[in-house]
């Protein structure tokens, strides 16, 4: 799975990691172990449900075992025989199947199960998706989504990835509907308008990558490589040229990633398919599944194309990191994401350039601190959470990514690429645990890591410095004084030890470079030089860390006017923006008109709209309007929407005029201008908010647009036919966290109308909604949602039960919170009219008459 897909599950307030009572988590016991699942069943996309049956091969592994609990969620029909004649017994609670056997089976032999059930309309794992009298406009599908523990709502399994077991499918559907699956087309048999295909997986899977799709699909097949086909599919919507466009790169990928391995593709073929509420993007072994809004006209390719491109190597990656190298548990899950968000910068070393890649780890860096900062804090490897889906956060996607980084600055790229590719080759379709990595790396680099793993993955937090610079002439000496400041006993981040390079020029502009070793709280390292005329840390970005630092404005000057690396010129952009003086956002202004780079001018955009005085509002002003870039835009409006003044509010209205405007930066305009807080602009916005376009995106900016005005007038166009499903759930997700953004600032009449309809959406058919409804009613505190919430508890997998109770756990400690300031106020006034009654009987006690 994608960090995109979890960007969609983001949260608002400061919290921790897990709720109160969380557990260690362990994988479970193996005496008998699922070997083969056979699933028959007949898909009948209407009436959403599937009937069928398992026939599941068991091992045991151990002398004396007899039971087994397999996962099964709401199953109805249900009845269980063993195929060989063996007496068995079974009880099912509607969460779990036990069966027991009579007699012990032997170790090493096997039996034969077979579990008759059916699945009516099952709240998770199987997404139907059919025309309905309310969304006639819906495609006809069904896509199985199972990560982390979502398979168990389908088909009986130890729903774990340390379970692994080869499968086998008999799928019947409509003849006229394309059937796929995991692995190899064995058969496809048609019998009185009935389609029967026979797909094979002769590989171990874990439960959470069993995938099959049916459904009325347009395809596009790309050229085979070596023999192995390579296809794409979506809902007849979408064209094959929008197929070829969206999925175009995965060849060439196929061909990378084999040689940068080391070790040839291990599946009998590549399909991708994208469904509508699919969910983020899947690495389903050989079928990986995509939620449609990834799905690309000419106009969205021109900002998402990149995007899409890193997605999909992503998903690739998983072939073998995750598919082929399972993680043992979720502990170990790091070896997947991790290294899946990786390949996402190795992949564009290769393909663009190292500043792409140093961009992309820039950005990486900037989401994991962002979580920490706001949200919490953890290490990347840990057995304590509340769900295993909770541990798919952005500490573990670009948190493990950037460490993994680390790591072959550590080692050096041979050995690091050498110790990789032997990883891959050794531990091909096991289960794998964090010491196997480690142990392949310090194979071929000679190194002890478990200090590096110990620092980096089991303990929590970065390094965050502040740096200061001073030279001496007269003995041509720079001093600089590094302090590390993230230490936090109580969250239980310490100090770091680690490289950190030091990059000056000097007046004749000459390079130099040193390595200095930070493993103390404060430092004073001297260094001898002629006076530098610029100054950078860190120039290669081969560390994690933020830091404060400013050697002086001229030397950062120079660095934007003459050049620097990916990593020093955002430096240079962060700290001349920080001092807000006009001569260097002059200089910002100059820099982000000559650059080219994309990414360096996205953070130039980001470094003005942090400062908040008229030269940096007249120079966004400017900028914007002559803003052409589609990879920019978006960024280039957001930043103008930080602040409110006249001159970015006519920008913004300006640019909004122009043709063609790429999409995501047509929503950021409308949100930008909502920012301004102008009453007349809510016409327009509410225009917005009724036009059709890609995905309706220009909505989803318009809605949020209306509730940035604060304004009373835009509830009437936020609230307007809130209850009408919505074909794409991206803009109603929008509605719902404006309304939530606007609650505070609305009349207890309007509040009230606003939570109810808040509350409402939790009744709404789209799952992601339903989600966002709970997340919308635990921002906006409404103990009215109370009710609303419990009710999720019964309609989504358990996974998201925590995501609930959080929710419901906001609404309390406000309202508790409310109730003692409003004691305290009581008290306070109490107080005060003692006091004024005490005054006035001193001086009635005083007064002689």
């Amino acid at each position: 799975m994608t960090q995109a897909s979890i960007l969609m599950r983001n949260t608002q307030q400061s919290e921790d990691f897990t709720l109160p009572g969380a557990v260690r988590n362990y994988a479970p016991d193996l005496k008998l172990e699922p070997l083969h699942t056979e699933l028959h069943l007949e898909l009948d996309l209407e009436q959403q449900s599937a009937r069928g049956y398992a026939l599941i091969t068991l091992q045991a592994n151990v002398a004396g075992a007899n039971t087994i609990k397999l996962d099964a969620v709401d199953f109805e029909d249900l009845a269980v025989q063993e195929t060989a004649g063996h007496t068995i017994d079974f009880s099912y609670d509607d969460q779990q199947l036990r069966i027991s056997f009579a007699q012990e089976i032997p170790a090493g032999e096997t039996r034969v199960i077979r579990i008759d059930y059916q699945v009516q309309e099952p709240i998770s794992g199987i997404k139907f998706s059919k025309p309905d009298a309310r969304r006639p406009e819906l495609p006809l599908f069904a896509i199985t989504d199972n990560e982390t523990e979502r398979a168990r709502y389908w088909f009986p399994c130890i729903d774990f990835p340390t379970v692994r077991s080869k499968m086998e499918y008999y799928l019947s559907a409509p003849e006229d509907f394309t059937i796929l699956a995991n692995g190899a087309l064995i058969s496809e048999t048609e019998t009185a308008g009935v389609k029967t295909a026979h797909w094979k997986l002769d590989y171990p899977c874990p439960s959470y990558l069993a995938c099959f799709a049916i459904g009325e699909f347009s395809s596009y097949e790309d050229e085979p490589l070596d023999g192995m086909p390579i296809a794409y599919f979506a809902d007849k919507s979408y064209t094959s040229e929008q197929l070829k466009r969206t999925f175009g790169a995965t060849r060439s990928m196929l061909v990378w990633i084999q040689q940068k391995l080391g070790k040839a593709f291990p599946y009998p073929k590549y399909f991708q398919v994208a469904g509508r509420e699919v969910g983020g993007a899947m690495e389903n072994i050989s079928l990986v599944t995509w939620d449609d809004k990834f799905m690309l006209d000419e106009n969205m390719a021109r900002e998402w194309q990149y995007i899409m491109d890193l997605i999909n190597v992503h998903e690739l990656s998983h072939s073998y990191f995750g598919d082929s190298l399972v993680s043992y548990d979720f502990a170990h899950v790091w070896l997947k994401e991790s290294w899946a968000t990786y390949i996402e910068s190795v992949w564009l070393e290769d393909s663009a350039g190292l500043d792409a890649m140093h961009w992309q780890l820039a950005e990486e860096a900037r989401s994991y601190m962002t979580e920490v900062r706001e949200r919490y804090v953890r290490p990347i490897i840990t057995r304590e959470y509340d769900h295993s889906w909770n541990m798919f956060d952005m500490h573990l996607y670009p948190g493990g990514a950037w460490r993994l980084h680390m790591l072959r600055q550590l080692v050096g790229d041979a050995a690091f690429w050498a110790g990789v590719q032997d990883y891959v080759n050794t531990y091909a379709a096991q289960t794998v645990k964090s010491i196997d990595f480690q142990r392949s790396i310090e194979k071929h680099s000679g190194i002890n890591l478990d200090g590096f793993f110990d620092m980096w993955f089991h303990s929590k937090g970065y390094p965050v410095l502040k740096v200061n610079f001073s030279y001496e002439k007269t003995a041509q000496l720079g001093k600089f004084t590094i302090e590390q400041t993230q230490q936090d006993q109580e969250k239980g981040i310490g100090l770091f030890d680690f490289p950190l390079e030091i990059a000056w020029q000097d007046q004749q502009g000459t390079d130099h470079l040193e390595v200095v070793q930070v493993n103390k709280q404060l430092h004073v390292f001297q260094i001898k030089m002629t006076e530098p005329i610029q100054i950078a840390l860190d120039p290669a970005m081969k560390a994690l860390f933020e830091a404060q630092f400013n050697p002086g404005d001229e030397k950062l000057r120079h660095l934007l006017e003459y050049g620097g690396t990916v990593r020093s010129l955002m430096q240079a952009l962060t700290e001349l923006a920080k001092t807000g003086r006009r001569k260097n956002l002059q200089a910002i202004r100059d820099y982000l008109r000559q650059e080219t780079r994309w990414g360096l001018r996205i953070h130039a955009y980001r470094s003005l709209g942090e400062v908040g005085n008229s030269y940096a509002y007249e120079h966004l002003a400017a900028l914007l309007a002559s803003e052409t870039d589609p990879m920019v835009m978006e960024e280039a409006a957001k930043a103008c929407g930080r602040h409110r003044h006249s001159i970015l509010r006519t920008a913004i209205l300006e640019q909004l005029q122009a043709k063609n405007l790429p999409y995501r930066g047509q929503m950021a305009l409308l949100e930008s201008l909502g920012k301004q807080r102008y009453a007349e602009d809510i016409p327009l916005l509410a225009e917005y908010a009724q036009a059709s376009g890609w995905r309706n995106l220009n909505r989803a900016g318009a809605y949020l647009g209306l509730a940035a005005t604060r304004q009373e007038a835009a509830v009437v166009p936020l609230l307007a036919d809130l209850s009408k499903p919505v074909h794409f759930y991206d803009e109603k997700i929008a509605r719902l966290g404006a309304i939530a953004g606007i609650i505070d600032w609305l009349p207890a009449h309007l509040r009230k109308q606003a939570g109810a309809a808040l509350c409402e959406a939790v009744e709404d058919p789209s799952y992601f909604v339903k989600v966002h409804a709970a997340r919308s009613l635990g921002k906006a505190k409404l103990t009215e949602g109370l009710c609303a919430l419990d009710s999720l508890f019964s309609q989504l997998p358990i996974q998201d039960h925590p995501l609930i109770k959080r929710q419901l756990q906001a609404i309390r400690s406000h309202g508790v919170a409310s109730e003692s300031k409003q004691l305290q106020q009581q008290l306070d006034k109490l107080v005060e009219q003692i006091a004024g009654m005490e005054q006035r009987l001193q001086e009635l006690e005083t007064d002689p008459d």
